[in-house]
């Protein structure tokens, strides 16, 4: 028995003592020899897929112990399939790391059920950039301004519907949606081959880095852009909040338009160690003033201003903090008021 009990002690001191090294295992020791995954939720080609993979080439040479890093592209959803995953079944070790679209985020905080994750409870990295949102024509529609935008029947590609529901339920406008696109590349082919006639929710980081031609041969109508403050590159096109006449309505543009400063948002899952959600914020700000990630951003046209995770952590806290009643407003208006309901009752 004796003996017995010196064995089972010295197995509880030896697991103690592991407990403990694991404890103070540091994020360098942690991170070395690992492969850290982006996960990119979108399809090759747009702009989502194009941040991810710059910032994936980039970070790993920051991140302490230089991990390697590699991308996998998980499209659909506009980006839920990617945050859901991050949420329930990615390792939350810190070898997880999901961009998405920022609309992901909205999901959550007004509950829409396909967005099985809480937002707030998420390791937000970082963004690469505050975003300038536009819907766009093609330029052989005939519909190129704002108000004939709005009082005529377009029939859109839309991976991301929110934009176009916003303008139809509180403007009036008349936009016809085609979902099912795996990524926003895919809407842009249809858009050049004249299956649809416009899309809306195109970031013009996106459009200047995937098609600036389509801007310099004046392919493309730009007719409204969402944003706080109009971009310098468009000092031309209307704000979205020009259409605005009721506080109501400003006060749900005001929620959107919020969301704008996460415009390339990268997060990891929750539950991952402090210290390791440290060390992927700092590599990914210090990847953002890195001169050779610079040079590379502005080679492919990608506009680089970068916002910080704890920015972003604090406005989703805020935004999901908003008055209940403007965001069920919000959510009736974007996701149509049956939609809104069916999610009350789930």
């Amino acid at each position: 028995m004796r003996k017995k009990a010196i064995v089972l002690a010295g197995g509880l001191a030896a697991a103690i003592a592991c407990s403990g090294q694991a404890a103070a295992q540091s994020a360098e020791d942690f991170f070395k020899n690992k492969r850290v995954t982006v996960y990119i939720g979108s399809s090759t080609g747009g702009g989502t897929d194009a941040y991810g993979r710059i910032i994936a080439q980039f970070i790993g040479a920051h991140i302490p112990g230089k991990p390697i890093v590699v991308v996998a592209n998980v499209p659909g959803a506009n980006g839920l399939i990617v945050a859901n995953q991050l949420y329930k079944s990615y390792p939350k070790d810190g070898t997880a790391i999901g961009t998405f679209d920022r609309a992901a985020a909205m999901h959550s905080v007004w509950g829409n059920p396909a967005a099985q994750f809480v937002a707030t409870e998420l390791n937000w990295i970082g963004s690469v950039n505050i975003d300038t949102s536009t819907c766009v024509t093609w330029r052989d529609t005939g519909i190129d301004t704002l108000e004939s935008f709005i009082s005529r029947e377009v029939v859109l590609g839309s991976t991301a519907v929110y934009h176009a529901n916003l303008l139809n339920s509180l403007f009036g406008a008349k936009l016809k949606q085609v979902t099912g696109y795996p990524g926003g590349n895919n809407i842009l082919l249809a858009l050049e081959r004249g299956e649809v006639q416009g899309r809306c929710n195109w970031s013009w980081s996106s459009i200047i880095s995937t098609r600036p031609d389509w801007v310099r041969d004046k392919k493309i109508n730009i007719l409204v852009q969402f944003a706080e403050e109009k971009h310098p590159e468009l000092m031309h096109v209307p704000l979205v909040t020009e259409l605005a006449t009721t506080e109501r309505q400003r006060e749900m543009l005001d929620l959107v338009l919020t969301s704008q400063t996460m415009a390339r948002p990268f997060a990891a899952p929750p539950g991952v160690p402090e210290d390791r959600v440290a060390a992927l914020r700092k590599a990914f700000d210090d990847v953002t003033r890195d001169e050779p990630f610079l040079a590379v951003a502005q080679a492919q046209q990608l506009e680089v201003n970068p916002v910080s995770g704890e920015r972003i952590q604090k406005g989703i806290l805020s935004v999901s903090q908003s008055p209940k009643d403007v965001i069920r407003a919000l959510r009736d208006v974007v996701l149509g008021s049956a939609a809104s309901s069916a999610m009350d009752m789930k």
